[in-house]
């Protein structure tokens, strides 16, 4: 294991700031920021920059068995991301749409500098020599002043129109009994954008304060997620896994929140939404799992965000020994969550509705540790970017059961793209 310093910050944001913009020189780099979340279980590190890459996995075919073969060896903890389309390895699917951002479906990689903050401690893994000045060099770079960004106008993929029509045939489907639940997506998109991913990115982190935040960079292609869900995390013999499903505004006093609160944890239509998805969990996990041990630590928890409030539910369970530690990721992705139930025939399903591919979103970015412990996010509220053919997208949608309202699930999804757009400066035209 490589050596490593502690030292004491004093401004703990100009450093923040500062280190992104010294890592975004390198052609790979990967931040989780937790924003110090006060209502946020089994948390670990404040925040982590990995930056550089020593060695790479960039996967096709076979990803989850060269994930654990590139794990394996490596002496320190690797960084990546798993996109959506995985799916087609795990199941007989397919995705036949275009994905114009390009993300590889599987990334990881291990990094020369590894950065972590705790609190005021900043902790620094030295791989290399020139790393011992590190911290000296990051603290006196000249900060860079924030600059508008301009007025953008995206395009839906697919229209109000046909997206209203879809959710009612959706509908229809769960009323014949083909599937029970579905979560169904939109892109907006622009072409054409000049964007500067990294100070897009702390404008949305700085905005939305989310718990699963990430940057991502791998060459021109770039992940900027303000994410308020755990896909799964493993702690030595514990899967946990936190999906969200519900989601309601905020009030304009805290007196209204605290209604709309209590509105949405009564809500039936959203308590059936995440009960459904907490049994698939159960289920996911179970696969993993010792017999007895997966339970539902929390049911219907609503937890207030910086834009909305979300209905967020704990499930956990002990792994058996013989499983394997890709296997466990193998039996609950892609996240029931951006999905729905059953969720192999929902997945077959969502390739006929939506007209693109979903690539890193609904995918994962996260850790694994040398001795196996994980933690991976759900990529949602997230602002992709391809910096070589300049495409710029951001996806939502939401869970479709019978008794959605399509009128007020294309609001729900407006909702959730609110805050990307106004980081963005941007509206859909």
């Amino acid at each position: 294991m490589a050596e490593s310093t502690t030292v004491t910050l004093q401004d703990i944001n100009a450093f923040k700031h500062k280190a992104l913009q010294w890592a975004n020189y390198f052609k790979v780099v990967c931040l989780f920021d937790n924003n110090q979340y006060p209502h946020a279980n089994y948390q670990s590190v404040d925040w982590t920059l990995a930056v550089d890459a020593t060695e790479e996995l960039t996967c096709g075919d076979d990803a989850f068995d060269k994930l654990k073969a590139f794990q394996a060896a490596s002496d320190r903890p690797i960084y990546g991301y798993m996109g959506y389309d995985l799916k087609n390895q795990l199941e007989k699917l397919e995705s036949k749409h275009e994905d114009h951002v390009g993300f590889a479906d599987m990334y990881f990689f291990k990094p020369r500098f590894i950065l972590e903050i705790q609190g005021d401690r900043l902790t620094l893994n030295r791989n290399y020599p020139e790393t011992f000045e590190l911290v000296e060099m990051i603290t006196k770079m000249p900060a860079k002043p924030h600059s508008a960004a301009d007025v953008l106008t995206l395009r839906s993929r697919t229209s109000k129109v046909d997206y209203i029509a879809n959710v009612e045939a959706i509908r229809q489907q769960i009323e014949a009994g083909d599937f029970y639940e579905l979560n169904y997506c939109n892109e907006f998109y622009a072409e054409g954008v000049k964007l500067n991913p990294l100070q897009t990115f702390i404008h949305l982190n700085e905005s939305a304060k989310a718990p699963f935040s990430s940057y991502f960079k791998h060459g021109d292609k770039y992940l900027l997620c303000a994410s308020p869900e755990r896909f799964m995390k493993k702690e030595g013999a514990k899967l946990i896994s936190q999906p969200i499903k519900g989601t309601i505004r905020k009030g304009a006093t805290a007196e209204e929140t605290a209604q709309l609160k209590q509105q949405l944890q009564n809500d039936i239509k959203e308590r059936a939404e995440n009960v459904m998805i907490v049994d698939l969990v159960r289920n996911d996990l179970a696969r993993s799992c010792k017999p007895g041990t997966v339970k539902v630590e929390e049911l219907f928890g609503v937890y207030e965000f910086n834009t909305v409030q979300q209905m967020i539910s704990t499930v956990v369970g002990e792994i058996r020994e013989e499983v394997q530690f890709t296997d466990a990721i193998k039996h609950a992705f892609p996240m029931g969550s951006m999905t729905g139930a059953p969720k192999v025939m929902v997945m077959q399903t969502i390739e006929q509705y939506e007209n693109f591919k979903r690539g890193l979103y609904s995918g994962a970015v996260g850790y694994i540790e040398p001795n196996t412990d994980f933690d991976f996010n759900v990529v949602i509220r997230s602002i992709f970017y391809n910096a070589d053919n300049e495409y710029l997208s951001i996806r939502v949608g939401g869970a479709i059961t019978y008794d959605s309202i399509p009128e007020k699930e294309y609001e729900e999804m407006l909702l959730k793209a609110a805050s990307l757009l106004k980081v963005l400066n941007a509206s859909i035209a």
